[in-house]
């Protein structure tokens, strides 16, 4: 019994001995050269959010001159493929667009959209949830699979606590009233953060005046926080115009921000060096101008956008009574030099444009044919006259900001913002590293 410990213990000691001179002495292992590459995402369709809403409901009060709703109400949707998608809609084309007039009651007014493709993360600057207001945001979710997006929200007191979490089928799209998640806030940014492929947000602002409406468009994606952004669009003809800037700066920043006219650089004094602490919306009131575009230049990101509200006389209503329409203009990166398009639609009389540089500016079509063609001085705007016909798509060049204006009596506004088209991909580096297994 003695002897065959001994043999055993020896023969452990042999085991040991094998095991520990092997890991003493590795065999090196071949160090293989990393891969360097490109993934290019799939295509998404892009998605509009669809009619707007009224956030009470279509209330009949048996006087037509006090109902929530209108009979007078067009819709347009255009773009190639066309199919629907909850109460929207997605396209299989690069381009695609909405345009909603509603002749009265509670959401009276010409709200337009740009369709754009879904992302997993982007800012939507506008929209309030104070008293007579309705933030209503619409989340559609294009892609073959389910998505959650988490929804933060930003105010004049910095976040906000409440945050949304929401749950999209797929080809699914689903609504949030953001006054049912934070109220009595009077001027909102809003960050949709989503999982998978991302979703397509678009946020209805619907704004009352006791019995009037003050106005509803949709708020569109903007661009992510940059510091070199302008606003194009920020001027309008009537005589009661008012164009209020937006601004938000997620870690704190100091802007500056200039007016740009036909001329170039209008006088804008207070606006240099402004303050902007973590996460607080603050508004500034832009001067009147006919034509003109705000550039932000900011020593940290920020993300901004801005509504222009327009009067209009009231028919039946009290003699003291003021209706009006609102169009919102999301902020666009001046440092990402890259084409744009969008879709004409009806109610489109012009396009007003902004160059950092001097050059010409252009708008083609889908043929290559020069829809509207002017040369620009830098830093200075213009708002060109333009006849398209509805469904055309425009492109423009890399080096200008622009929009398109769209307006309808008695006094309704909007705006449609182009989106870039191409399909970026994303640099990857692939390597090989040795597995040592567990414990090495």
């Amino acid at each position: 019994m003695i002897r065959r410990l001994v043999v055993l213990g020896a023969a452990t000691v042999a085991v040991l001995a094998v095991v520990v001179a092997g890991r003493v002495a590795p065999e090196e292992p071949v160090v293989a050269a990393p891969y360097e590459g490109e993934v290019t995402p799939a295509a998404q369709p892009v998605a509009c959010p669809g009619p707007v809403e009224i956030p009470v409901g279509d209330i009949d009060s048996g006087d037509p001159d006090l109902g929530s709703g209108s009979d007078d109400r067009t819709y347009q949707a255009l773009g190639d493929g066309t199919e629907p998608t909850g109460a929207g809609f997605l396209a299989e084309g690069d381009v695609a667009a909405s345009v909603e007039r509603i002749g009265g009651g509670d959401v009276a007014g010409l709200s337009a959209a740009s369709c754009v493709a879904p992302v997993r993360d982007q800012w939507l600057v506008g929209g309030s949830t104070a008293l007579g207001s309705s933030a209503r945001l619409v989340l559609t979710n294009p892609s073959d699979a389910s998505t959650e997006a988490t929804v933060t929200l930003y105010g004049g007191l910095g976040e906000l606590e409440e945050h949304a979490v929401v749950s999209i089928a797929p080809g699914g799209q689903q609504d949030l009233l953001l006054e049912s998640v934070v109220a009595e806030v009077p001027a909102l940014a809003v960050r949709v953060v989503a999982t998978g492929a991302g979703v397509v947000a678009h946020l209805q602002d619907s704004r009352l005046d006791g019995f009037q409406p003050a106005g509803t468009d949709w708020v569109g994606r903007g661009s992510a926080p940059s510091t070199r952004l302008v606003v194009p669009g920020v001027g309008a003809e009537a005589e009661d115009a008012a164009t209020t800037l937006r601004l938000m700066a997620p870690d704190g920043a100091t802007a500056d921000l200039m007016l740009a006219g036909d001329e170039g650089l209008v006088e804008w004094g207070g606006v240099s060096g402004l303050a902007l602490e973590p996460g607080v919306v603050t508004e500034v009131e832009v001067p009147a101008l006919a034509s003109g575009a705000v550039e932000i230049r900011a020593d940290a990101p920020v993300v901004a956008g801005a509504m222009i509200s327009v009067t209009r006389p009231v028919v039946d209503g009290p003699a003291d009574a003021v209706e009006r329409d609102l169009a919102w203009l999301p902020a666009q990166d001046t440092t990402d030099r890259k084409r744009r398009s969008v879709m004409v639609t009806d109610h489109v009389s012009a396009v007003t444009v902004h160059a950092a540089v001097a050059g010409e500016f252009t708008l083609t079509d889908a043929d290559g044919e020069v829809i509207v063609s002017q040369q620009m001085a830098a830093r200075s705007t213009a708002t060109i006259p333009l006849e398209a016909t509805a469904g055309t798509v425009l492109t423009g060049p890399a080096r200008f900001t622009w929009s398109l204006a769209l307006e309808d009596e008695p006094g309704f506004v909007a705006t449609l913002v182009p989106r870039r088209t191409d399909v970026e991909s994303t640099p990857v580096t692939v390597g090989l590293r040795p597995y040592l297994g567990p414990g090495s």
